[in-house]
């Protein structure tokens, strides 16, 4: 269960997660999957390059698919997208049976190898231009599913800075990449939400890496309470405690505030997927499965019981 929801109450204090990225102008077309992507204007790889990181991504496909709830990425098509020019990330579709089975975000690290920043699984992945549709359409800021009359642009600091910027007949929207839940953000808090002070660039995932342990819970309601709002203490964000409270079925929540007062997230934490090196991606339930490293959580927001 997913529910982003608009808040005045308290702020909840966070360090933004530095790792900023350009924009991708993206026309899209009337297929509902596969939109015409302005590839001209997001430079890919060179060659040689682009069949490293190829070679990357089958690799971490080939990995995390050996994990039962990534078995339908055996059979899938990756997708690769640059997430706009400058960036040095792109974003994977998992493409299957003609539907998407997941995503992958993955950066370029400045020795010449690829990183694996979040991943996710289920067919609403980073970026759905279906989701996208579908809000467009239920807002009523376009006549039909299918139409054509208006331009999504990408922008992508970090996961919960993930955004389509809508450019509209007369006005410009701003969409959540993953949910299509409308933001309250324009240019200027948009560039104040993904102002960078210092690199935190995701922890190095190689091909050889393994996975450790994998561990997934029923999802819940964040919101049957609010210890956000009930001066709780938050849980703390010791990978330990953190693991070992998921491996007991214990309820967590992560909560952040990535654009201040006007936007909080409130999301179930479902479990949690550790690799050999001792990285820590936890799950998050938000229409689908989001695997976000944990230190990238722990810049985000806080947890709470």
């Amino acid at each position: 269960m997913t529910r982003t929801r608009r808040t005045d109450r308290r702020r909840l204090p966070f360090m933004p997660l530095i790792l900023a990225f350009a924009i991708a102008v993206v026309p899209l077309a009337s297929s509902a999957l596969l939109p015409a992507v302005a590839h001209a204007e997001t430079p890919s790889p060179q060659t040689a390059d682009r069949a490293l990181l190829e070679k990357q991504v089958a690799d971490w496909v080939d990995v995390l698919s050996a994990q039962k709830p990534f078995a339908a990425w055996k059979q899938a098509s990756p997708r690769i997208e640059a997430l706009g020019p400058g960036t040095h990330g792109w974003l994977v579709t998992l493409v299957s049976g003609g539907r998407p089975a997941g995503y992958l975000i993955v950066y370029a690290a400045e020795d010449g190898t690829y990183r694996l920043g979040e991943y996710g699984l289920g067919d609403q992945p980073l970026f759905d231009t279906r989701a996208l549709r579908r809000a467009l359409f239920a807002n009523g800021w376009i006549d039909s599913v299918h139409s054509d009359a208006f331009t999504a642009i990408k922008h992508y600091a970090h996961a919960f800075a993930a955004a389509w910027e809508v450019r509209l007949p007369g006005q410009i929207v701003w969409l959540d990449a993953k949910t299509g839940e409308q933001l309250p953000l324009d240019d200027a808090s948009w560039a104040q939400a993904s102002k960078t002070d210092a690199l935190a660039a995701p922890a190095r995932s190689s091909a050889a890496m393994k996975i450790g342990a994998l561990k997934l819970n029923e999802s819940f309601d964040p919101y049957e309470r609010l210890p956000w709002l009930m001066d709780e203490k938050p849980f703390g964000a010791d990978p330990a405690k953190l693991l070992q409270r998921l491996a007991n079925k214990g309820h967590l929540r992560f909560v952040s505030e990535p654009f201040g007062e006007a936007m909080l997230y409130a999301l179930p934490v479902t479990g949690y997927q550790r690799w050999a090196d001792g990285r820590v991606d936890l799950a998050l339930d938000m229409d689908g499965t989001r695997f976000i490293p944990l230190a990238s959580l722990q810049a985000l927001g806080l947890f709470y019981r």
